[in-house]
């Protein structure tokens, strides 16, 4: 993957999300009518110091790629297993918070992820070998998989709840 073709598929996915977001009215975005009794702001929350769900992960890449640029360690890895413990632990810190902070923060998130897509070296996200805490595996792929990749998993729910 090419950065241009990184920008567009983030820039594509974003623009879905946010088209299935539109045709949900905001009063129904608290409702919990979502696959584990979350609700529209659950899924989209981000706050601080942890960030919820879409939002907690756009801003992870964008920490992770800052810590990896010092030449720092960014901490555990999350693997296959730890999601569904991960993600319980993000929504119960967070689910408390209003609705306006939840879509600012997160908005500010995927600026963040987007402006490190288009700025950063291309050695950084397209080199296997340029992070060894990656083990091989390319930085644009972490952005991929935070965004585009991670939109599409909720899509469907989301389109569902629009109807």
């Amino acid at each position: 993957m090419t950065r241009p073709e990184l920008l567009t598929a983030l820039r594509a996915g974003r623009a879905e999300l946010e088209t299935a977001l539109a045709k949900i009215p905001l009063a129904d975005w608290e409702a919990e009518r979502l696959p584990g009794g979350w609700s529209l702001k659950d899924v989209v929350g981000v706050g601080t110091p942890t960030y919820p769900h879409l939002g907690w992960w756009e801003r992870r890449v964008v920490t992770m790629y800052a810590t990896l640029g010092r030449g720092e360690t960014p901490g555990e890895k999350i693997g296959e297993g730890q999601f569904d413990a991960v993600n319980a632990r993000i929504y119960a810190e967070n689910r408390a918070r209003p609705l306006d902070e939840v879509r600012r923060d997160e908005a500010q998130a995927y600026a963040d992820l987007l402006a490190l897509a288009e700025t950063a070296p291309e050695a950084d996200l397209l080199d296997p070998a340029r992070f060894e805490w990656l083990e091989g595996r390319k930085f644009a792929g972490r952005i991929a998989a935070n965004t585009f990749g991670h939109y599409a998993d909720h899509l469907p729910d989301l389109i569902a709840l629009a109807a």
